[in-house]
């Protein structure tokens, strides 16, 4: 018994980071129809690149994890909590380097920005590709790295 209401609970996990994702895709196909409607194409065709490349990977990991929790596996085991722990904490630590550099050139005027929350956005979305490819540097590693 416990472990059917185990499994529906991860199979609500599941579907809800499906939802996000596809929450988050769909925002960005109408922010690329709104600027590409301003006639600014570059920044239009940047985001719906952005929207496909999330697609691909929301994809190919819900279907992973769908087909895991539903052969029984739980959502996240010990194995990925270590990962998202390691991944965390070496995308905190080039995250500061990140914020650092990017104060560092915009005070040099390497780069200018419009604004403060110009410079916030880079640096948030700076942080995010950098935990994404953390994470996926630590999950390709071997168990021996992780344990």
């Amino acid at each position: 018994m416990k472990t059917k209401k185990k499994n529906s609970k991860d199979k609500i996990r599941v579907w809800s980071v499906g939802i996000v994702a596809l929450l988050v895709i769909s925002t960005l196909i109408l922010f690329a129809i709104t600027i590409i409607r301003k006639g600014n194409l570059v920044v239009g065709i940047i985001s719906i690149i952005i929207a496909v490349v999330i697609l691909i990977f929301a994809v190919s990991l819900l279907k992973r994890q769908y087909s895991a929790v539903k052969k029984g596996f739980p959502y996240q085991d010990e194995r990925s909590k270590k990962i998202m722990v390691l991944a965390g904490y070496k995308a905190f630590l080039i995250s500061i380097w990140w914020i650092l550099i990017i104060g560092w050139a915009s005070s040099n005027e390497w780069v200018q920005f419009r604004d403060v929350s110009q410079a916030t956005g880079v640096g948030i979305l700076g942080m995010a590709i950098i935990f994404g490819v953390c994470w996926l540097l630590v999950s390709r590693k071997g168990r021996a790295d992780i344990e």
